[in-house]
Order: C-alpha cells, then sequence, then structure tokens
C-alpha cells in the first residue's frame, strides 16, 4: 500500500478523520509509537477484520503500549504494540539469548522485537495450555500482538490498583491462587513466569495474569533465578497485607526439590 493509504487507514481506525480530535491522549501516543512497520502491521491486520479499530489506551511503558480495541466481528480485544526501537534493547537481547526455543537472533532491534513479540504469543498459548488464566492470544505479526480484551466496558484493574479495597480474605485468596500459578507452571508446564507481581495481576470475575514476555522454560539457564524473583515478589507482598505467607527458602526447595 502506499505511504498516504496507509496513513489513511489508521486515522481511520483511531477514529481521527476530524482535525480536533488529533488533540486526544490516544493519538498523542500512536503518533509516538506508530512507525512505518507498526502502520503497515496495523493496516494489514485491519484489512483481514483482526482490527476493526483502536478507542483507547491500556497502559503505556518503555516498551510496549497496549490498547483497547474492536475486531471486525464487534469483538473487543486489546493491541499490544512493542516499540520497534527501544532503550531496553540489551535486557531483551539476553533474555531471547538464554532461552533455547530461540534460535537465531537478529542483530536488528526491530527484527529482536519480532522474535519477543512472538515469543510473549507463545507463552500465552503455553500457559493456557497448562490452565493458568491469560489474556487468550488471538494473533500476531512483526511488533503488533492482538489478544482478548479483560474487563467488562472498562480495562479490569490490576491488583496494585485495588489492593485498599479489598479484605484480608480477598488478599488470602489471591496468594492461594497466585502461588498455585506458580506451582503449576513450574510443575506442570516447565516455565516460569518471570515477572509476577501485583503489577501483573488483573481482577475481573476471577484473577488474570498478564505480561508473559519474560516468561521462559525451565531448560533456560536463567529460569531459576526468574523462579525465585516471582516468589520473593508474592511472598513480600502478600506478607505485606497479613497474608500467612509460604517460608521463601522452604518453599524453593520444594518447587526445585533440592
Amino acid at each position: 500500500m502506499r505511504e498516504d493509504a496507509i496513513e489513511r487507514e489508521i486515522e481511520g481506525m483511531l477514529g481521527l478523520r476530524e482535525r480536533r480530535e488529533k488533540d486526544s491522549e490516544l493519538y498523542k501516543i500512536a503518533n509516538e509509537v506508530f512507525d512505518r512497520t507498526t502502520k503497515e502491521t496495523l493496516a494489514y491486520f485491519h484489512r483481514r477484520g483482526k482490527i476493526e479499530s483502536l478507542y483507547g489506551v491500556i497502559s503505556t511503558g518503555k516498551e510496549a503500549n497496549v490498547f483497547a480495541g474492536v475486531d471486525a466481528e464487534g469483538n473487543k480485544i486489546a493491541v499490544k504494540i512493542y516499540r520497534t526501537y527501544t532503550t531496553e534493547f540489551r535486557r531483551i537481547w539476553e533474555y531471547l539469548a538464554a532461552d533455547p526455543r530461540v534460535g537465531y537472533l537478529p542483530k536488528d532491534m526491530r527484527k529482536l522485537v519480532f522474535v519477543w513479540t512472538r515469543r510473549e504469543f507463545k507463552n500465552l498459548q503455553r500457559a493456557i495450555k497448562y490452565a493458568v488464566r491469560v489474556p487468550e492470544p488471538v494473533i500476531f505479526r512483526n511488533n503488533v500482538l492482538v489478544m482478548e480484551f479483560i474487563g467488562d466496558e472498562l480495562p479490569a484493574p490490576r491488583l496494585k490498583d485495588v489492593e485498599r479495597s479489598l479484605e484480608p480474605l480477598d488478599f488470602e485468596e489471591l496468594y492461594d491462587f497466585t502461588m498455585g500459578v506458580i506451582e503449576r507452571l513450574w510443575k506442570r508446564g516447565d516455565m516460569v513466569h518471570g515477572d509476577l507481581s501485583e503489577y501483573n495481576i488483573l481482577l475481573h470475575d476471577r484473577p488474570v495474569v498478564i505480561d508473559w514476555s519474560q516468561a521462559t522454560v525451565k531448560r533456560n539457564r536463567m529460569s531459576v533465578e526468574l523462579l525465585k524473583r516471582d516468589l520473593r515478589n508474592v511472598i513480600n507482598y502478600f506478607g505485606r497485607k497479613g497474608v500467612d505467607v509460604d517460608d521463601f527458602d522452604d518453599k524453593f526447595r520444594e518447587l526445585v526439590e533440592v
């Protein structure tokens, strides 16, 4: 497609037909993130009905932004768009280099981000296989990942954002849920999330674990350290909320059978 045609298609997806709407938060963030590769990828999904429109920003970060949208059938979706040029290059490269599932690593940052996106898609599929509630992945291409939207009219909140409204029993149940995720992934799925915390748990009808870009398999030489990170994060957080948590050393030995 010609560049001007792609621009018109993206403006249509963002609801930016009227000039005054270009002052919106959605436009400002999109203008920062949408390079030519991203626009071409979004246009590709648009023509195939995978993304009809984007209408809001769910989250922003150094390496990716997540947008709310709908597909051609009117289903709500979440669209995660990784920045093709990011200051996180070294960290991404180190994680990918240690993952035995990843083969040749391109030296080009843009293509490295494509590998990173594909890996998150595969991680989500693997987590579902082992009965972990995650946003169901729909499709990916280049640096764009389309997923199930978690929420009703508004996106489901993170545990961190609603903790003040929770009761002690809620924290106990959430601790059991989160520790169950760690155990099920490690023992049955040969896998670890690697960044599990109150920031990556959404509360909807039931808890949903998000942000699977760092997740990896046991065979990864970094997996034990990532397991320790998850255990510390979870035990420390819920311990501060008054939950009778496991002893870190005992739980770690139980999982790795030391």
